[in-house]
């Protein structure tokens, strides 16, 4: 018997040896995706990301390597990719000078996306812990049939700051994630109704929650749910185009626009990109009165493909309440300049769903203006001068520029306007009115006033792809002229003081 043991283990040994022993390992999946400072915002480069199990306090693994890579540095885009074991984990994001960000509840299967916001601390003297974050009312893998009663309990060592919650989607500020319960300044939601009708999900889905603290701290908890779908119609009728406006545009913004805070900042290419989708009803989206859910559709689906991608991805849903149009704002950090975006946008209700709308649109570069003539602080401008200035780069077809001209002297209550100016980069004074009683006459003086101090600058110039029916625009300064664009402060501006000719 002891001859046979030892025999078998002699084999054992030369099988494994030689490499013909084999010990499955576990099955493995991908997390990838992008850490930026928030949305479509700044890629955050040189971050360290690390994963582990969610039953686990710290990464089991330690050693990286083409089959176990649970850690990972984040390169010049905010991109990184780790490969872990199947399972649920959690994900956490650290970086000098930067809050933590935590995202607990990452399902991995084959490959899962997930874009991280971290954003630079508040204050440095603050603890970077992210909040602990407690849910009552949902468990992971539930069934939900119905709007369910929640409550969300946040505790860190600094305030919190804002508890967002939603179906299907990262909740964060409106412009990009409405609809999505907020809380503001509170550690405790208390409890509240959340209804899957209103985000327009249906079948397997998430519930998802992120905490801010007062350091920027963040914790995202992933719950994957099942919402039980409508009853399912024969046919559901697609949606429409809106007559006279694409589907789809790209917006590439050159101020980096914290949405929140609107706090501009530098942005470097390929940051501060949405697509702006719209379309109109389908038939079948009947509410009474309209802005309720509807009965007879549960909503829309929104597909997108990116030029570097074989197939399309559902992104989003939008809840059907009747509206003649619906927007979607699609800010993923997958967004790239020059890289063609491809939507598809369905209506659905339980497992029937129409045929589709299509467009495409391909985001432009990021660009800005700068102030040559009167240049800032300059004296003895002429009276009559010729405003130049420069584009840091030609972008798109065409460039859209609109000056304002003020009196320093008597401020806000007097200026002068120009026109809209196009593929130009200057303007004489007899072009400049005053606005708005002579819209189209000209300036009613001869020229400024001598030794007088002025100010000009741009309040907007925007690059399109086409104008004025376009599918993306580059909005280097938009002080407020159009809804189109979110507002962003001026480039700059330039005070001069004129001579005696």
């Amino acid at each position: 018997m002891l001859k046979r043991v030892l025999l078998v283990g002699l084999i054992l040994g030369a099988l494994a040896l030689s490499g013909c022993l084999f010990v499955r390992a576990p099955e493995t999946g991908v997390i990838e995706g992008y850490v930026t400072n928030h949305l479509s915002g700044e890629p955050v480069v040189g971050a360290v990301v690390r994963a582990w199990p969610m039953d686990g306090e710290a990464p089991r693994y330690t050693v990286i390597s083409d089959y176990y890579s649970p850690t990972a540095v984040t390169n010049s885009d905010g991109y990184y990719r780790l490969v872990v074991p199947e399972g649920l984990y959690v994900v956490e994001v650290r970086k000098e000078g930067h809050a933590t960000s935590r995202v607990e509840g990452v399902k991995v299967g084959s490959t899962t996306r997930l874009n991280i916001v971290q954003k630079p601390v508040f204050n440095p003297n603050w603890p970077v812990e992210p909040p602990e974050v407690t849910v009552t009312g949902v468990t992971e893998g539930m069934t939900i049939t119905e709007p369910i009663e929640i409550s969300i309990e946040a505790q860190g060592p600094n305030d919190i700051q804002l508890i967002y919650a939603a179906f299907g989607k990262m909740p964060g500020a409106s412009w990009l994630t409405a609809p999505r319960e907020v809380f503001f300044s509170t550690h405790s939601t208390g409890t509240f109704i959340l209804d899957p009708t209103a985000y327009g999900v249906s079948g397997e889905t998430t519930l998802e929650i992120v905490v801010y603290d007062q350091n920027d701290n963040r914790t995202h908890v992933i719950f994957h749910v099942y919402v039980q779908p409508a009853e399912t119609p024969a046919t559901v009728a697609p949606p429409s185009l809106v007559p006279g406006t694409p589907m789809a545009r790209a917006v590439t913004l050159s101020k980096q626009v914290a949405f929140m805070a609107l706090e501009p900042e530098a942005a470097p290419a390929g940051a501060n990109i949405y697509v702006e989708l719209r379309w109109a009803k389908s038939p079948d989206d009947v509410s009474d009165p309209p802005g309720t859910p509807s009965p007879t559709l549960t909503g829309y689906r929104v597909y997108r493909k990116l030029a570097d991608e074989d197939e399309f991805k559902l992104i989003g849903t939008v809840a059907a309440v009747g509206m003649p149009e619906y927007t979607y704002r699609d800010g993923s950090a997958d967004l790239k300049v020059g890289v063609e975006a491809k939507y598809r946008v369905t209506a659905y209700k339980g497992e029937a769903e129409s045929e589709y709308i299509e467009a495409s649109t391909t985001p432009l570069p990021p660009w800005d203006v700068k102030l040559l003539e009167p240049a800032d602080e300059s004296t003895g401008v002429s009276l009559t001068p010729t405003f130049r200035w420069q584009p840091t780069q030609l972008v798109g077809e065409v460039q859209v520029y609109r000056l304002w001209l003020w009196d320093a002297v008597h401020g806000w209550g007097w200026a002068l306007i120009s026109p809209t100016l196009q593929n130009v980069t200057e303007c004489p004074w007899s072009q400049l009115y005053v606005y708005p009683e002579y819209p189209t006459s000209g300036t009613p003086w001869e020229r400024l006033q001598p030794y007088r101090t002025y100010e000009w600058y741009l309040d907007y110039a925007v690059a399109f792809d086409a104008y004025p029916t376009w599918t993306a625009a580059s909005v280097a300064v938009n002080d407020g002229v159009t809804k189109d664009f979110p507002t962003v402060l001026p480039a700059e501006m330039a005070q001069f003081t004129t001579g005696e000719r």
